[in-house]
């Protein structure tokens, strides 16, 4: 599967960039940063580039060639910077905008670990507890003559069901992703999904302000790097994950061609775009400082969204620690239980 990391394509960026500042031929520096490349789908790429640049081909085109790797955001960038006599410059904001967008993935990623880790361990202990453990002890309990507490009778009724039907189980969890999937491949269902997802109290939250952070620093770098307005939406509402950013993006677009400022079409959307968002795209547009309101816009809700996922983290710790511990405990009260209760009626025989 053919995939390059952010880390990579960021190196390429800033370091080309260098070179060219250096007075280094385009074609010498893609050679240089072919050889200093570790990964080789990567290096079979810029070797293609390399030789479509020599043949007197523009390197966007080039770039284009290889759409998996370098998106139509990279590649407008490259564009304009080109056209422009600006390629240096444009590479140094690409570079700072995709090292932007991998730190606050890389901070989301995370802050998942830990939870993702703790519902391992819970799965792991109920499996061992289901398959290795139980067996032993049904039997057991089954024939003690005493009467079986809830909790026994559920564990068992649970260990029984799951041992026979797990296969069942995994393949229907494995069929609802498939139909998941196949489902947000419709641009629709894809719409109401992420919609769905927007109205969610913490995790939608993130999300809008994930959509923001990434509009703005898109938005800025295609300003700063010369791009038309209307182009630099289009690219904008491309390059967002989230299908309600992408087509309400569409309806900016659309009104600011027919002669709307951006502002009083985001003001449309305020569910999506804030109050507060709008009003700083506005003062941008009467001061003149545009690009100094989406950068700003941008490290703002780059840094609610760090604080959101450090909140969540925290959030998440203590009570999945609790869900374990409670599960754990009532996996031991279910069998200690009844194994107390008869050698309490053993004593009162005596």
């Amino acid at each position: 599967m053919l995939f390059v990391s952010p880390k990579e394509k960021m190196f390429f960026a800033e370091h080309l960039s260098l070179l060219i500042r250096g007075g280094v031929p385009l074609a010498e520096a893609l050679k240089v940063l072919r050889g200093e490349i570790s990964s080789r789908s990567f290096k079979k790429a810029l070797s293609d580039i390399l030789e479509r640049v020599l043949e007197g081909e523009t390197l966007a085109r080039g770039l284009g060639r290889h759409p998996k790797i370098f998106d139509k955001f990279f590649q407008n960038i490259v564009r304009v910077g080109e056209k422009s006599g600006t390629l240096e410059e444009n590479l140094k904001y690409l570079s700072t905008c995709i090292r932007s967008q991998h730190n606050l993935q890389r901070k989301i990623k995370g802050a998942l670990i830990y939870p993702i880790l703790i519902i391992t361990l819970a799965v792991i202990i109920v499996s061992l507890i289901t398959f290795f453990v139980l067996p032993k002890i049904i039997g057991l309990l089954q024939s003690l003559e005493v009467e079986l507490p809830l909790a026994t009778r559920i564990l068992i009724g649970s260990g029984t069901f799951l041992k026979q039907y797990w296969l069942w189980l995994l393949g229907g969890l494995f069929l609802l992703f498939f139909i998941f999937k196949v489902f947000q491949r419709l641009k629709f269902i894809r719409f109401y999904w992420h919609k769905l997802i927007l109205s969610f109290p913490l995790f939608g939250k993130i999300n809008r302000n994930l959509s923001l952070a990434r509009f703005s620093r898109t938005f800025y770098t295609l300003f700063r790097s010369g791009m038309p307005i209307l182009e630099a939406l289009e690219v904008c509402a491309d390059a967002l994950p989230n299908e309600v950013y992408k087509t309400q993006l569409n309806s900016v677009r659309s009104e600011v061609e027919r002669g709307e400022k951006i502002s009083e079409v985001l003001k449309r959307f305020p569910k999506t775009f804030p109050l507060v968002f709008s009003q700083m795209i506005l003062v941008g547009e009467r001061s003149g400082a545009l690009e100094g309101s989406l950068l700003y816009l941008a490290e703002f809700y780059e840094g609610e969204v760090d604080t959101a996922v450090k909140n969540l983290s925290g959030l998440l710790e203590p009570v999945l620690l609790i869900f374990v511990g409670l599960l754990v405990a009532f996996i031991a009260l279910a069998i200690i239980t009844p194994i107390y209760k008869l050698i309490g009626s053993l004593q009162g025989l005596r």
